[in-house]
């Protein structure tokens, strides 16, 4: 059996994760991204480079195709539309036009929750109108609908992630920004907080749930499908700060509202249904808030 497998933007957050996960499931994994890493199985191509990559893949023959690769902070996206469309969108065309040519190949295509925009209702299930806005939110469902062009012509699954997080995640990223500030505090090297709205809740999953639930997700026989991968229950950033508190053995903790990082009509609660993403597959979040939390603390305490 043919357990190839490729990660676009492999030499990510998510990426080493999912190398890992496939690894462990018996899969031989090779990975593409932007950088220079020198690592085993993984070439150095731009996807907007659609010759190289179709030399790449070509040799390659992956099974398993896990499109990671693309630009996935809103902030970031927002500084740089042109990049942003050209990565998210034009980056996913060239990758599916060269994958037509790949018999019998099956590809997970993340895109984000982000596409929803303020919800009408929560939790949100996968028939809630994308009302998404800006630059990031936009490119998303743009690419969302490109992908819709190709169902027919191969087996694709289109995964809405929501927030997720873990070790080595870097701190422009909220959780890690709230843990290695309290961790400063710990050190005394910071005398508080510096946040936006505290009292905003998100629905955050551990980046090994999110891995498994993508590999399962490919592993499935049902293509042509969106589904949300969440936890399904939100955390206010308040709580988090708390553990973060508790972690460090602190009593307490000042918070500062920075303005810059306060969004004007900023979404207060932001949940997910994944009640079809448990249909589809045998998977659930085994790593709770608490946990995914302590990681988090121990990986920047130790920095």
């Amino acid at each position: 059996m043919n357990k190839t497998a490729l990660i676009t933007g492999s030499q990510g957050f998510v990426g080493s994760y999912l190398k890992r996960e496939l690894k462990k499931n018996g899969y031989s994994v090779f990975g593409i991204g932007y950088k220079n890493t020198g690592d085993e199985n993984y070439s150095c191509v731009d996807i907007t480079d659609k010759k190289l990559l179709q030399t790449t893949i070509e040799a390659i023959k992956p099974k398993y195709v896990f499109h990671l690769a693309g630009v996935s902070s809103p902030w970031f996206a927002e500084k740089n539309p042109e990049l942003t469309y050209n990565v998210n969108v034009e980056g996913t065309r060239n990758l599916l036009d060269v994958l037509l040519s790949v018999p019998g190949v099956k590809v997970l295509v993340v895109s984000s929750g982000y596409v929803y925009g303020r919800p009408d209702l929560l939790p949100i299930k996968e028939d809630h109108p994308l009302n998404g806005e800006g630059v990031y939110a936009e490119s998303r469902i743009k690419q969302e609908g490109l992908v819709k062009s190709y169902e027919k012509k191969m087996d694709i699954v289109v995964a809405r992630s929501f927030n997720h997080t873990g070790p080595v995640q870097n701190d422009s990223f909220v959780v890690p920004k709230i843990i290695s500030q309290v961790i400063e505090i710990k050190k005394g090297s910071r005398d508080f907080l510096e946040l936006g709205n505290v009292d905003i809740r998100r629905d955050i999953l551990d980046v090994r749930d999110v891995v498994r639930a993508y590999v399962m997700l490919l592993d499935q026989e049902k293509f042509g499908i969106t589904c949300n991968v969440c936890r399904g229950r939100s955390i206010s950033l308040k709580e988090v700060v708390e553990y973060g508190k508790v972690f460090a053995g602190l009593g307490k903790i000042e918070i500062k509202a920075n303005p810059e990082f306060i969004h004007k009509d900023e979404v207060l609660d932001f949940c997910g249904d994944n009640g079809y993403l448990r249909d589809l597959i045998d998977w659930g979040p085994q790593v709770d808030y608490e946990i995914m939390l302590r990681g988090i603390f121990n990986y920047w305490d130790k920095i």
